[in-house]
């Protein structure tokens, strides 16, 4: 009796370790989609926060590190972004808007453009996560 929990028990020691490394080795393909969306999603919201609080040279720095993961977007998507041209426009459409942005002044007590400038930003990512993103 003692033999048989013995190995049930290793049994289901082993069947963890390999159900553990089968879960990383699938979820190991989605790490690079997921952390640019998840970095897009936090400077959105520090871009936000900058625009409400006025701080131009803070828009000025979130803008352009969104200008940045947006070019991430292609790499971390290949197979949607080669075959869908609508995902293809969605992305290329942010990328116009967040590097065609005039820079924002430092000085400048507030930003009237910035407003504008999230506004679009918010369309773009809003427009393409109606599509891929449903939720």
């Amino acid at each position: 009796m003692i033999k048989y929990v013995i190995v049930l028990l290793a049994g289901a020691i082993a069947g963890g370790f390999a159900g553990n490394t089968i879960a990383h080795r699938l979820a190991a393909p989605h790490q690079h989609p997921r952390a640019v969306m998840t970095l897009l999603g936090f400077h959105h919201e520090r871009l936000d926060a900058a625009v409400k609080a006025g701080q131009c040279a803070a828009v000025a720095a979130e803008r352009g590190r969104i200008a940045s993961l947006q070019q991430e977007i292609a790499p971390a998507f290949p197979l949607t972004y080669r075959q869908e041209e609508r995902f293809r426009k969605f992305t290329d459409k942010l990328g116009e808007v967040v590097n065609s942005s005039p820079s924002a002044a430092p000085a400048a007590a507030s930003c009237p453009e910035a407003t504008a400038q999230l506004k679009q930003i918010n369309d773009s990512c809003d427009d393409c996560h109606k599509v891929y993103d449903p939720e």
